[in-house]
Formats: C-alpha cells, sequence, structure tokens
C-alpha cells in the first residue's frame, strides 16, 4: 500500500510540473500589423507596385467597361485601367481620336499570383495644329471648303468621315484624321505609322505613259513581280479612271505605281503598303484623299 502512494504522488508532481513549462512558455497568436487607428493594414506583397510613367500617342478605340479604356498603340489594342480623377479627361476625346498619354505599368502581388494592370495618369486629345499635320496649313487659299465629309470604305462597311483640306505643289487634296500630308515632300502618311505611305509626283503635260511603264517596272522589281492591272480589273477597283497600275509584292509590303490624270493634270502615285493591320484602312482612305486631288490653278471662281 504503502509504495503504491508513493508512485501515485510522484506521477502527480511530474504532471504539475509539465503544466508550469507549458504555462511560463506560451505566447498570444500572431496578429497582424495596424496603424495608428488600429486598422489593419495589408500585408506588404499585397500592395501595388507602379512602374516608371510612360509617355505615348496612339486612337482612342471606347470602352470597354466603366473602368476600363481601350487605345490602339501602332494599331495593337491596349487595355488600360482609368481611375476617377483621369475619366473627366475623357469629355472632350471621342472613338478614334488620336491621343497622346502617360501610364504606369501596375504590378499587385498577392501570394503566389501576380497580376500586372496598365493604369492611366494623364491623356489628352492630339490637336493639330495645322490640317492633319500638314506643315502646308495656313497656306490653302483654295476657295474649296477647308472641312468636307467624304465616303470610304473599310473592311466592307461604307461611311462618310470628315476630311480637311491639304495643298500641295500646285494643287490640293482632302485627307482623313488617321493621316498627315507633307506638303514639302508631297508625301501622304499614317500618323501612327508613316512606312505607310504616298509619294505624289506631278508629271508634265507632255509625260509619256509607255515610258512611265518602264520606269514602273524597274521600280516594282525590286520588290517582287510586277503585274499591271487590266481595264477590266481597274473598273472593279477605286481607281477606275487610272491610265496605269501596276504592283509588286512580298512577304513585307506591296507596292504600286499608278499613273491618273485628276483635274486635267497627270500625276504618279507611288504608294507603299507594308503587310499589317493599318493596310486595311490605309489604302482605301489614301484612294479617296487621291481621288480628291484638284489642280490649284483651277480652283478660283
Amino acid at each position: 500500500m504503502r509504495n503504491k502512494m508513493n508512485v501515485s504522488a510522484s506521477l502527480l508532481v511530474l504532471l504539475m510540473g509539465f503544466s508550469l513549462v507549458a504555462c511560463g512558455n506560451s505566447s498570444p497568436a500572431a496578429q497582424p500589423p495596424t496603424n495608428n487607428t488600429g486598422e489593419q493594414t495589408p500585408a506588404p506583397e499585397q500592395q501595388p507596385n507602379d512602374s516608371a510613367v510612360i509617355e505615348a500617342e496612339g486612337i482612342l478605340t471606347g470602352w470597354a467597361d466603366p473602368h476600363t479604356v481601350e487605345i490602339r498603340v501602332k494599331e495593337v489594342p491596349m487595355a488600360f485601367q482609368v481611375e476617377e480623377n483621369v475619366q473627366k479627361s475623357f469629355d472632350d476625346i471621342d472613338d478614334e481620336d488620336s491621343v497622346q498619354f502617360k501610364y504606369v505599368e501596375r504590378t499587385i502581388e498577392s501570394g503566389d499570383n501576380t497580376t500586372k494592370q496598365l493604369v492611366l495618369t494623364e491623356i489628352a486629345k492630339i490637336e493639330a495644329d495645322e490640317p492633319n499635320g500638314s506643315n502646308a496649313g495656313d497656306n490653302v487659299t483654295s476657295d474649296r471648303p477647308k472641312t468636307t465629309e467624304l465616303e470610304v470604305t473599310v473592311e466592307g462597311m461604307t461611311e462618310k468621315r470628315p476630311a480637311e483640306l491639304a495643298q500641295g505643289e500646285g494643287y490640293s487634296l482632302y485627307v482623313f484624321e488617321p493621316m498627315a500630308f507633307d506638303a514639302e515632300d508631297d508625301e501622304l502618311t499614317m500618323k501612327i505609322d508613316p512606312d505607310y505611305k504616298v509619294e505624289i509626283e506631278k508629271l508634265p503635260s507632255d509625260f509619256n505613259l509607255d515610258a512611265l511603264k518602264m520606269d514602273a517596272k524597274e521600280e516594282l522589281s525590286e520588290t517582287g513581280e510586277v503585274k499591271e492591272l487590266s481595264k477590266e480589273e481597274l473598273s472593279k477597283g477605286p481607281m477606275k479612271d487610272a491610265r496605269l497600275y501596276m504592283m509588286a509584292q512580298n512577304n513585307k509590303k506591296t507596292q504600286y505605281f499608278i499613273v491618273k490624270e485628276l483635274d486635267g493634270n497627270g500625276f504618279i502615285f507611288h504608294i507603299d503598303a507594308p503587310v499589317g493591320e493599318p493596310s486595311e484602312g490605309f489604302l482605301p482612305m489614301a484612294y479617296v484623299s487621291l481621288n480628291s486631288i484638284m489642280n490649284e490653278a483651277n480652283m478660283t471662281k
């Protein structure tokens, strides 16, 4: 009996000792950090990290949702988050307007996941100082209206679009907003990519069409096999009255050599159309602009 009591007492002492050790090492559960107001702050890895401010230009496509806008930058659509303090900047900007803007690339980390957002910080409409970026804007002395609407078919849809008058050496033409005309070089280009271009060459009154055909073959052969459109093929296209329509292409671009008489004057249109999305709108708009050419001498009433 005595031995059993001693064993029980020893066990009791050991259990009490373990209990004291456990209580002495206990500590409260770790709590998330709080700010001065006592509110919990997010863990550092969940806070956004903004990159340096990037400046760019493009064409406003439209709104995807109330907080997301799409802008075409070099014909590549990009989605940007628009915070409330920037939304008022869109009051004077319409779809298809050229814009200049600033944005940051925001990285949001949450655990093992990383999300990137492009966030607009500033945006403004590009206001042309002169018609369509032309350096001849104030020199237009024509009696033609300075602005008009011309019909153009792009991607199967025909609509009227606004165009502004620009003046070259001895002639004027109408130019659509996505394009620019350089009067000094007699060159029509896409603002977003000047590799899409038309060089306008005015011909003397006694030009020789056979000689021009030989020039065209020599010029275009550097690009690829030269093809001349027949009168029947021309009759179905936008340059149906062309005196000569020759072209060549490769996997990078298509080149055209077009001779046409407009308003009693002969012109050569040297057209470069690289392979890419802008070519779908570039050629239709370029053809309409070229067909609008008038001789400056005949523009006074």
